[in-house]
């Protein structure tokens, strides 16, 4: 196992650096969203397009906490590391629910085109 100077026990060493990091969640926060801002505050007008903003906003912010919580779980400092969303599925509720989990996504994901 290697545990590079960061401390991350990957089992390689990350070639990431805090440009390719910063380039990512740009380019994940900015994306196809800042195209349509223009016209969904156009349809909602002033007083709803804000507020709807802030809304999903608050949303956005709530949710990468729950994430960034659950990448190590269940403790957030002695935890183990969860690298994937199944891992934090079975951290989180356990192998048997964990294998439900996946079978429904895989079900939706076969089902969704």
């Amino acid at each position: 196992m290697v545990i590079n100077k960061s401390g991350f026990d990957l089992g390689y060493e990350p070639l990431g650096t805090w440009l390719t990091a910063s380039a990512h969640i740009i380019t994940a926060v900015i994306g196809s969203g800042v195209l349509s801002l223009a016209w969904a505050i156009a349809q909602l007008g002033w007083i709803a397009g804000p507020a709807v903003l802030m809304t999903f906003s608050f949303i956005t912010y709530f949710t990468s906490t729950l994430l960034a919580d659950a990448y190590r779980a269940p403790d957030p400092v002695t935890g183990k590391r969860n690298y994937t969303y199944m891992d934090v599925v079975q951290a989180s509720l356990g192998a048997n629910m964990s294998f439900h989990i996946y079978i429904l996504i895989s079900i939706y994901t076969f089902f969704s085109f």
